[in-house]
């Protein structure tokens, strides 16, 4: 089972929240597993991203090792509460929030694909009127991937139990509104 969810960056949209939403068991004498990826694990985060930007015609996003420790972070402070929510800290980020349950081991790839499927719902436009919905959210973390105006990602991958939560930070923020996303 996947969910993803998507920060408003003044976080006042009052959204509802989304089915899989709110505190997810987590049985507290397991030891928390955050993921030591590979090496490969964040050329190839960036690299789905940029797969994605260079279909609109985006610039390629730079990976930034500060933006992936601070998604670290709050990624830990997820999968350690049972938490679904995004970073209430003013960070001045954009946010993008991938979680995987079940005991495969998602790739890269599939995560960001899941938030690139949301293209199915977006209209180019001026931000927020950019889905096909009538709510931006059904397409803010698609437009956070490929805004044009951001050109750094960082992000980190956490896992307990059965639970992975992968958190992406971009700078500068995208889905500003008044923007286009490209």
């Amino acid at each position: 089972m996947r969910c993803s969810l998507f920060l408003a960056l003044a976080l006042t949209t009052g959204l509802a929240a989304p089915a899989c939403a709110g505190p997810i068991a987590v049985r507290q004498d397991e030891p928390m597993r955050v993921a030591a990826p590979p090496q490969d694990v964040p050329a190839r985060l960036l690299a789905a991203h940029n797969v994605e930007r260079r279909r609109v015609g985006s610039p390629p996003l730079r990976w930034d090792d500060a933006l992936a420790v601070e998604a670290g972070v709050w990624a830990r402070e997820l999968v350690d509460t049972g938490r679904w929510e995004h970073d209430p800290a003013q960070h001045g980020h954009g946010e993008n929030l991938w979680t995987g349950w079940g005991s495969r081991i998602w790739t890269p790839e599939e995560m960001v694909a899941d938030w690139a499927a949301e293209k199915r719902d977006y209209v180019r436009g001026v931000f927020p009127d950019v889905s096909r919905t009538g709510q931006w959210t059904a397409v803010g973390h698609y437009t956070q991937l490929v805004w044009r105006g951001t050109t750094h990602v960082g992000c980190a991958i956490a896992s307990r139990g059965n639970r992975s939560v992968l958190a992406c930070r971009y700078s500068p923020p995208g889905n500003v509104d008044g923007g286009r996303a490209y």
